[in-house]
């Protein structure tokens, strides 16, 4: 008898450290709009500019693009891996990305993007918005946003620019952020080369769509695009490259910065549009995080630290948007975090939670930063209306406009707590 219990003990604890080992895959939001969608992948270079880290190994810079977009009636085929690149993982592991374990990461192959591989694209002209990851991040940690956008008619180009996310090129070559030394430099004049370079990447994508030898499923998608509709949107420095593009080719129409801080912590601006002013209508849709004082020791802050930080980003943006045709929205969505702006809150959510606070439940948020971009490139690209999306918070009191001088709310959105 006493062998028998043993024996259930080993079986337990070892069914309890293979569950540990293979965590149940990580689950996306369902997209709420009409269309099936579809994704494919297009490798590109620019061979006009060089690359000069890699030595021009692909003769140029190498911009991978994957594109998510509306498919035909009845699509189905293969379902879309959440990893494209089989590369992906184990340059994950190899260069700790996050400092995730290996079980999360395989977890991640088994992902549901509720998108179908290389099916058909949908009859008509549809809208595009490119969209641009965080420093360092992969581009199918934007899977969701991707996804959801393309159900409701857009075309997604979600574009893994040179060194500035996380990708991984044909013949397992890998371009991170952390292989170009200029990415760590504390030096604003370097940075805002750098976002002006990565805008241009934006642009050599664009002039591909629209007048490239593109061949299959990627050339159906792109004589798709309904180009009088173009717009750009990113996550952190991604949020700052859409909004220099946005300044600089008149074919994007209005942008989108999630989360993005255009000053570096001496408070130099760190993108050229924050002196030159926005050209096109543009919304900041930032992060709100609610901590408590011992979440804030945590991060060696006090509260009045924390919240001398913020003191001088009014007055910045009351000075951009006072220069330039703009208009500028600024809105926060309270309970959110830098990473909420992307998949982490359903497949790395340590990356949200790290610091405590109060956090936004992982769909609430998801839904309120959808519907929020989404609301925001439907007016602006269909008729330049800009301000529908500023009656949202009735609907999600957690999202809180104010006018860019702070002198009035829109809603009297939901504020930290402490």
């Amino acid at each position: 008898m006493a062998s028998a219990a043993s024996g259930r003990t080993a079986f337990l604890a070892l069914a309890g450290t293979l569950l540990a080992r293979n965590p149940a895959a990580p689950v996306l939001p369902t997209p709420t709009g009409p269309f099936t969608v579809g994704t494919t992948a297009v490798f590109l270079v620019d061979s006009s500019r060089r690359d000069p880290i890699a030595h021009d190994r692909f003769g140029g810079r190498a911009v991978p693009v994957q594109l998510w977009y509306p498919a035909s009636t009845g699509a189905n085929g293969a379902r879309a891996p959440y990893l494209l690149e089989p590369g992906l993982r184990p340059a994950f592991l190899s260069q700790g990305y996050y400092g995730i374990d290996s079980a999360l990461i395989a977890s991640w192959n088994d992902v549901d993007t509720h998108a179908f591989l290389g099916v058909g694209v949908a009859r008509g002209r549809h809208a595009l918005v490119m969209l641009v990851g965080g420093l360092g991040v992969a581009r199918a940690h934007y899977t969701a946003f991707a996804v959801e956008l393309a159900s409701h008619g857009y075309i997604v180009a979600v574009a893994d620019l040179p060194y500035e996310g996380f990708a991984v090129l044909p013949g397992g070559v890998t371009a991170t952020a952390g292989d170009d030394s200029a990415n760590s430099l504390d030096d604003a004049a370097v940075q805002r080369r750098q976002a002006a370079g990565w805008a241009a990447d934006l642009s050599f994508v664009l002039n591909r769509l629209q007048h490239g030898s593109l061949t299959g499923v990627s050339a159906d998608v792109a004589d798709a695009i309904d180009w009088s509709r173009v717009g750009a949107f990113g996550h952190s420095s991604g949020g700052l490259i859409a909004v220099e593009a946005c300044n600089h080719d008149p074919r994007i129409r209005a942008c989108v910065n999630l989360d993005g801080g255009p000053l570096d912590p001496h408070g130099q601006p760190i993108a050229d549009f924050v002196r030159a002013g926005l050209a096109r209508p543009t919304l900041f849709l930032l992060e709100q995080p609610v901590y408590s004082d011992s979440d804030l020791a945590r991060r060696h802050l006090t509260r009045a630290q924390f919240e001398a930080r913020g003191r001088g980003f009014p007055e910045m943006l009351d000075s951009l948007a006072r220069r330039g045709p703009g208009p500028l929205l600024v809105a926060r969505i309270t309970g959110t975090g830098h990473m909420s702006f992307s998949d982490a809150p359903f497949v790395m959510p340590a990356t949200i939670t790290r610091f405590g606070g109060r956090i936004i439940e992982a769909r609430r948020g998801f839904e309120i930063i959808a519907v929020t971009v989404r609301t925001f490139f439907d007016g602006a690209l269909a008729n330049g209306d800009v301000r529908s999306v500023t009656a949202l918070p009735t609907r999600y009191p957690e999202l809180g406009f104010t006018e860019p001088d702070g002198r009035s709310d829109f809603t009297g959105g939901a504020r930290s707590e402490p």
